[in-house]
């Protein structure tokens, strides 16, 4: 089954249902894990707060192979995490090795654009994805810097409850995902949060001043 869009609440309605499973949340944290999970890995060492749970979680190390069986897992979760790796494709197969389906999170563009704290050289984003709706795939670019960010995750997370297609990709996959490449992006300058206040204002200014025109024109 090629992989397609979900959505996350779907996908979690229906992982309620399928008690038996065996789930990874890959990438998970500590703050945001899927509770319908019932093994958890990252890259940061949360074991005593899992414990504490009395969850399992595995400490994984970056750019390395996963240490899981060939499809030990009957479903992946890896949420807002192939963002960051360094090899998407490396990354990807290893999910489809481990896993036999699962569920992908990922930012747009323009969310990617619009948050300011993600931008750490080591875990930081260093990939752009879009969703290929007519070939039903992943296509992924080097992230560009084509806006000054000017939003927190914390708001970001807020409003993606409203305007969740804008903010996000959720993908449902089986037995494969389909990534592939595409070429670079070009943004010769970056808008910077100032000339998009700047602009904002000049607009509402020239509006008030012509409702101003307009009613002195209608009053004399």
């Amino acid at each position: 089954m090629p992989i397609r869009r979900t959505s996350r609440a779907n996908q979690k309605k229906w992982l309620k249902k399928k008690e038996h499973l065996k789930i990874l949340d890959l990438g998970c944290s500590n703050v945001d894990y899927w509770p319908e999970a019932n093994h958890f890995a990252d890259i940061h060492n949360f074991a005593e707060h899992f414990k504490n749970l009395n969850l399992k979680f595995t400490k994984i190390k970056p750019d390395e192979k996963l240490p899981f069986n060939d499809k030990e897992f009957d479903y992946v979760i890896c949420s807002h995490v192939i963002e960051h790796v360094n090899d998407p494709v490396k990354f990807k197969s290893e999910i489809e090795r481990i896993g036999k389906s699962g569920y992908i999170e990922l930012p747009t563009k323009l969310n990617d654009n619009m948050v300011f704290g993600c931008d750490e050289e080591e875990y930081g984003h260093k990939w752009w994805f879009e969703f290929d709706d007519d070939n039903q795939k992943l296509v992924y670019a080097k992230r560009v810097n084509a806006l000054e960010k000017f939003v927190s995750v914390g708001t970001v997370f807020k409003l993606t409850e409203i305007f969740q297609d804008s903010f996000t990709i959720q993908c449902y996959w089986s037995e494969d995902i389909h990534l592939e490449e595409r070429a670079d992006y070009k943004s010769d300058k970056k808008i910077s949060f100032l000339t998009l206040v700047r602009k904002y204002y000049s607009k509402k200014i020239r509006m008030r001043i012509s409702i101003i025109k307009s009613f002195f024109r209608n009053f004399f």
